[in-house]
């Protein structure tokens, strides 16, 4: 008898249209694919309480859900992040949870280094000018070299290192704030060491964020933090939009508290169409898409079948965001 994989969440068939690649690739696993597609909750656990394996990008799976799944072996989530999934009660459950953790890392580092730069040298405002038909520099003033000022990293993982590298060769002193890392790695990588966020924040000259979204990071950067930023500072968001608290940004931003800020990511998306944040002529907006090249898809869709595949053929995946799982 085949095998079930279910996957689940617009942004899957927003990312692929075709999905024939991951039909062709459950075959591997003696496994028929079934894409569900509607939003009705009933129908959902209908759908996955036989799954033997669940795909998911950013479709929310409480306990329920995984009280649902009787055969379910593995939970992937087609992306980085999984702050949508209950991994406590996937682990109750013995339900694996699988991601994708470094198909893009060389992607939202450029991207974010292309938000900083845009921003810093307020690109939107200048581009505005010449669409206008006017050719007046002096709309982007003041402006500054980079060479000497302090770029702060909040959270140095995989993306946040990739970023260090990236900026070499700007003049950039770097700093970074990650109480999850080993000094080694700090001096490895040559960062300063930030132990308290307080420290990067009043120090940096452009922030960059790359940490999960978790209870300790939800809203890490709120009014109080944006308040100790230099006013000169940009802050650049390609993890997730809840890290900061979008209002409190708004309003600095409107009134000047900080100079800019480039954001790949939102609290709500898509945004809602009247979101003040859009038209902000000092933060530029981009639509969740850090992570996107053609070959950053193909990464991104062969290294997520390879981990439900080995897992539904009796083998360990590579990425696992729940480990303890493996030895009950």
């Amino acid at each position: 008898m085949a095998k079930k994989i279910v996957t689940a969440g617009d942004r899957v068939y927003l990312k692929f249209f075709d999905m024939d690649f991951f039909h062709k690739r459950a075959r591997e696993a003696n496994a028929d694919l079934c894409p569900f597609k509607e939003l009705d909750e009933n129908k959902f656990k209908a759908a996955i309480a036989d799954a033997d394996a669940l795909i998911v990008i950013d479709r929310p799976l409480t306990g329920e859900h995984m009280r649902a799944m009787q055969k379910c072996r593995i939970i992937l989530t087609l992306e980085v992040g999984y702050d949508f999934i209950d991994v406590k009660a996937a682990t109750e459950n013995n339900i694996i949870v699988s991601n994708v953790p470094a198909y893009a890392k060389e992607q939202v580092a450029v991207h974010a280094l292309t938000l900083m730069l845009s921003v810093y040298r307020r690109i939107k405002i200048m581009s505005e000018e010449t669409s206008r038909g006017g050719w007046n520099y002096n709309v982007g003033k003041p402006q500054f070299d980079t060479r000497d000022k302090k770029l702060g990293i909040i959270g140095l993982g995989k993306i946040g290192r990739t970023l260090v590298r990236k900026v070499q060769g700007l003049g950039l002193e770097i700093l970074a704030y990650d109480p999850y890392i080993a000094d080694d790695i700090f001096e490895m990588v040559n960062v300063r060491r930030c132990y308290d966020l307080d420290e990067l924040l009043n120090a940096a000259d452009f922030i960059s964020l790359h940490v999960p979204l978790t209870d300790e990071t939800y809203h890490m950067i709120g009014e109080k933090e944006l308040e100790m930023i230099k006013k000169e500072a940009v802050i650049i968001n390609t993890c997730r939009g809840k890290v900061i608290d979008e209002k409190a940004l708004c309003r600095a931003l409107k009134n000047n508290i900080i100079a800019g800020a480039g954001l790949d990511v939102l609290e709500k998306e898509p945004p809602d169409k009247d979101n003040p944040i859009l038209t902000l002529s000092n933060a530029i907006v981009t639509p969740h898409a850090a992570w996107y090249t053609e070959e950053s898809m193909e990464r991104l869709k062969n290294q997520g079948m390879d981990e439900v595949i080995r897992v539904l053929n009796g083998k360990r995946p590579r990425n696992v965001v729940n480990p303890e799982v493996l030895y009950k």
